[in-house]
């Protein structure tokens, strides 16, 4: 395991990882809504469970970039 020893603590990467992971799974349904029409079926909610999972990744994102900004904010306040 690699050690941190700065004073600097190390930015969570969580939110961006999961936003990483939806974001995939976006593409995936993305491509499962032409793969069904080219077989002539049609999804549930085709369109909406795509962007609803776009915008939930993108919505970590900024999560991510908040958090991270409050601990820089914390951190050098401390």
């Amino acid at each position: 395991m690699a050690e941190h020893h700065d004073e600097e603590p190390l930015p969570l990467t969580w939110p961006f990882r999961a936003a990483g992971t939806v974001g995939i799974a976006a593409i995936v349904w993305f491509c499962l809504i032409f793969a069904a029409e080219d077989v002539g079926a049609h999804l549930t909610a085709e369109w909406e469970v795509f962007w609803g999972l776009m915008m939930f990744s993108v919505l970590l994102i900024v999560v991510g970039a908040v958090l991270n900004l409050l601990r820089v904010r914390r951190h050098s306040a401390a």
